[in-house]
């Protein structure tokens, strides 16, 4: 999706995917390139049901031209990649493929999918240049290694440096919301959101805004380095809902393929041979290229056919490994929710 989302940012929305598209040229030259690394790629699509807010914006849930998702969902096809689309978000769905040790690692150019849980992201081009220079590698070990960041730390950012959907702006500076953390108030708002009762969360976040605006106002141990009166009169008068519940939902329990107990999608990640003939049909009644053109053009994929049988001689040469058992995704969250599930066996469910 992500994809999907660049390139109609490039060409024209209207006739994406239509006749024979340009983004449907990049896709081809994308895969023929991710083809020849020595790699398994695997790709998730947004699904229906992907929410109304995202990266701290509110939007209209991005619906990309069917006939461009067709055609990207057959060249994966073709090249033999493997593929399905989300319930939900799929940066979410990642977060549970790389939990479960299906994906090693998630190729976004969103780092917000640090916030679904997701462990290691590389940002870089897509696909990669070639040059391993070029790509930026994030681990959530890293980032609290070196910043002290974790993840309700994270969602605090988030949620004070989202960009208000009137005016645009964002409506407290990264600055000050990174410096607002060091008073703990993202990790005593991730824990009560996974351990709470709804009514009970509410009460708390009630107490919780007071203590954030105080804070605001006097900066008791000096690290915000000065006092911020407006932004503590922005959350009484004007950001009400902070935090927004629904937020912190959407981040901590969202709409995945393992929600309500249901099966994963894939039981290993693997790629196959391309099939070369889908190829030079896809390319003739799509694209329009000549038969030489066709000729010249599939040579990645050749390179790429011999790179998955590299692949395939590499699975059966090296012992094998078990199957990553099929559980849901085993986040702080989770954890602690099974934990509070253990303390109150006959209680309700925390409100995340």
């Amino acid at each position: 999706s992500a994809w999907m989302h660049s390139l109609l940012n490039v060409f024209s929305w209207h006739q994406a995917g239509t006749g024979r598209s340009h983004e449907i040229r990049t896709i081809f030259h994308r895969l023929s390139s991710i083809s020849q690394m020595p790699l398994h790629p695997y790709f998730v699509f947004d699904g229906l049901d992907c929410p109304q807010l995202k990266r701290g914006k509110d939007i209209v849930c991005t619906r990309y031209p069917p006939l461009l998702v067709q055609h990207f969902q057959e060249l994966l096809t073709a090249f033999g990649f493997n593929w399905h689309t989300a319930p939900g978000e799929a940066e979410a769905e990642l977060a549970c493929l790389q939990s479960c040790a299906l994906i090693d690692v998630v190729v976004t150019p969103y780092n917000d999918a640090l916030l679904f849980g997701v462990t290691c992201i590389v940002r870089s081009g897509i696909p990669p240049s070639g040059k391993y220079e070029d790509m930026q590698l994030y681990s959530s070990d890293a980032l609290q290694s070196c910043t002290g960041l974790e993840w309700g730390d994270l969602l605090l950012i988030m949620l004070m440096s989202s960009i208000d959907s009137e005016t645009g702006c964002r409506w407290c500076s990264m600055d000050v919301a990174c410096r607002l953390v060091n008073y703990g108030f993202g990790k005593t708002l991730f824990e009560a959101a996974i351990m709470l009762q709804f009514v009970e969360f509410m009460e708390f976040v009630a107490r919780w805004r007071d203590d954030v605006c105080e804070v605001l106002r006097t900066d008791p141990q000096h690290l915000l380095g000065r006092r911020h009166h407006e932004l503590a009169r922005i959350i009484v008068e004007e950001r009400i809902e902070f935090p927004d519940p629904a937020v912190l939902a959407m981040y901590l329990l969202p709409h995945t393929s393992w929600s309500e107990g249901r099966h994963p999608p894939v039981a290993v990640v693997r790629s196959s041979q391309p099939d070369l003939t889908s190829l030079v049909e896809f390319c003739s009644r799509h694209l329009g290229w000549s038969p030489d053109t066709i000729r010249s053009r599939l040579m990645g994929a050749h390179a790429g056919a011999a790179m998955r049988t590299l692949l395939q001689v590499s699975l059966a040469i090296v012992p094998d490994t078990p199957t990553p058992p099929h559980h849901p995704p085993s986040t702080a969250a989770r954890k602690c929710r099974q934990r509070v599930a253990a303390m109150r066996p006959s209680g309700p469910e925390p409100f995340c």
